[in-house]
């Protein structure tokens, strides 16, 4: 399997819930499945004061404590860490994204990189127009040719209704072109999720049967085993409802629901599926 092009993770919030129980571990996770690049580097970047030290400690105990256990290696965690970094960005200065800029042109002149970039938004959804145009200001959104690439990763939920989603989706377009923005639901990541559609095309015995003649109706369950623990100022500006059900859940009802695509091209699945989040 041809591993990805070199690159540099840049993750924003990274002193958040959702970079310590599911980024770092999903990261080293392919990092010891030799999936992760020869030479990557990642970036955190949010307002809590690190060090680049400080701040891989802390990404190892989340690497143990929500990692697959199988997979833990002291040695090999150790390696995977030494490729973190750290810098402290008050993500409303514009200013600031200087700080983003020389740090990434270190870390290419450092490691030999191609500047190929993903910035991945850890953040409330308060940001998510913030953010993208201050990195566009520092002319950090542009892809020079085919030598290098630029992406942008937006995390659910995509707007808080309709039009705010439409805005949203406004701004980053005047910034960023198409293929570079992907909008995720890291719920869908899931392998029960993803073989919803592996039950449903390729099962000899549910296709033919997974349809309104005979199926009554569908119940869908979220059952969550931890609660709102320190994230109290997300749910308090996102509340628990726009959190599961406007994304996690009516994305589930769209695999279930959705015609079957012309194929399983990635284009061709997203524009089968009846119910987006939030737009």
């Amino acid at each position: 399997m041809k591993k990805p092009d070199s690159s540099i993770i840049v993750i924003f919030g990274a002193s958040g819930d959702l970079t310590r129980r599911k980024l770092i571990p999903a990261l080293y996770d392919l990092f010891e499945q030799k999936l992760m690049p020869d030479n990557f580097a990642v970036l955190g970047a949010s307002r809590t004061e690190y060090s680049d030290d400080a701040f891989r400690e802390k990404m190892k105990d989340a690497v143990k404590s929500f990692g697959d256990s199988k997979l833990y290696n002291e040695d090999k965690i150790n390696d995977f860490c030494s490729h973190l970094f750290y810098t402290v960005l008050d993500t409303q200065n514009k200013d600031d994204y200087s700080k983003v800029r020389e740090r990434l042109d270190e870390l290419n002149k450092r490691f030999g990189k191609k500047g190929n970039y993903i910035f991945y938004l850890s953040t409330p959804p308060s940001l998510y127009e913030t953010i993208p145009v201050h990195l566009a200001a520092m002319g950090l959104n542009i892809q020079k040719g085919n030598s290098e690439w630029r992406r942008l990763i937006v995390e659910k939920p995509f707007g808080y209704d309709l039009g705010s989603a439409v805005e949203l989706n406004s701004t980053l377009l005047k910034h960023y072109n198409e293929n570079q923005i992907y909008r995720i639901d890291h719920y869908l990541g899931k392998e029960t999720v993803q073989n919803v559609l592996v039950t449903r095309f390729s099962n000899g015995i549910f296709e033919p049967l997974w349809n309104r003649n005979f199926v009554h109706h569908i119940e869908i369950t979220s059952a969550e085993n931890i609660g709102v623990e320190g994230r109290g100022g997300y749910y308090e500006d996102s509340g628990a409802l726009r959190d599961m059900v406007q994304n996690h859940l009516m994305q589930l009802v769209g695999l279930i629901a959705m015609e079957p695509p012309s194929s399983f091209d990635a284009n061709a699945v997203r524009e089968g599926i009846p119910i987006h989040s939030g737009y």
